[in-house]
């Protein structure tokens, strides 16, 4: 077997019994010939196997049953693999899933619907597969919040503060770093109309606006638009507003 001839010991009831080291993580041959005598005959027998040998295993699968869940817009990064199966004999398939750089790595961008299921196949040494699947929840992107010069909620600044700040949005809490560009916004200063502004910061007309309010004034910064920097498609919750109490 494999180029050894194996001692008389090895053979035991009627079989013969295989050790030997299990070789590097793969797929591993077996090849050879059982010889037995028949009379005056020796009748040979051609031995040819495989096996696969797979690494120790030294970690354990853990998962929250109720945060399989993957957010539409974004490219989320997932890990996939079949136990004692090499990557390169694993296949995963779903919609919006596509294979990343690296063992076992794959990205999903979902699309519509409310869930989406992965099936993942495995090809073992013989050419017999394995199946398994799971199923994630998709979620939209949580609603932005509106900043003004990076803080949020009832915010105090004094006018000239207000006339060059810039209005953004943010993700509190998400595990994605995603880049929001804030398209539009309007501004409402007491007494006067609101003000339509187009890109992040004040126009003119905002700033003639804002120069007629007064201390303590609460200047509301609302209806603000955004989109994700480089996916302009994916259109986001509302962004919530701002509130800025004028301090001088």
């Amino acid at each position: 077997i494999n180029g050894q001839e194996l001692p008389a010991e090895s053979m035991q009831a009627g079989q013969t019994l295989l050790d030997f080291p299990a070789g590097a993580v793969g797929e591993r041959e077996i090849e050879g010939e059982f010889q037995f005598k028949e009379g005056d005959s020796i009748i040979s027998i051609p031995v040819k196997s495989t096996y696969a040998v797979v690494p120790k295993p030294n970690s354990a699968t853990i998962s929250a049953d109720k945060m399989n869940v993957v957010y539409r817009g974004v490219a989320n990064p997932m890990t996939i693999s079949f136990a004692g199966i090499s990557d390169n004999n694993v296949s995963a398939s779903a919609p919006g899933l596509s294979k990343g750089s690296g063992v076992g790595k794959y990205v999903m961008n979902p699309g519509s619907g409310r869930e989406v299921t992965i099936n993942v196949t495995g090809t073992l040494p013989d050419g017999s597969k394995v199946s398994d699947k799971a199923t994630f929840r998709i979620k939209d992107i949580p609603k932005p919040t509106g900043t003004i010069s990076g803080q949020d909620g009832v915010v105090k600044l004094p006018r000239n503060s207000v006339e060059i700040a810039t209005i953004g949005a943010m993700l509190d809490d998400f595990d994605f770093e995603l880049p929001i560009q804030v398209t539009s916004f309007k501004i409402k200063v007491p007494g006067q109309p609101s003000v339509d502004v187009n890109g992040t910061k004040l126009n003119s007309q905002a700033k003639n606006s804002l120069r007629k309010a007064r201390r303590g004034d609460a200047v509301q910064i609302f209806d603000i638009k955004a989109q994700i920097r480089g996916n302009s498609s994916y259109k986001l919750k509302g962004v919530s507003p701002v509130i800025v109490e004028i301090a001088n």
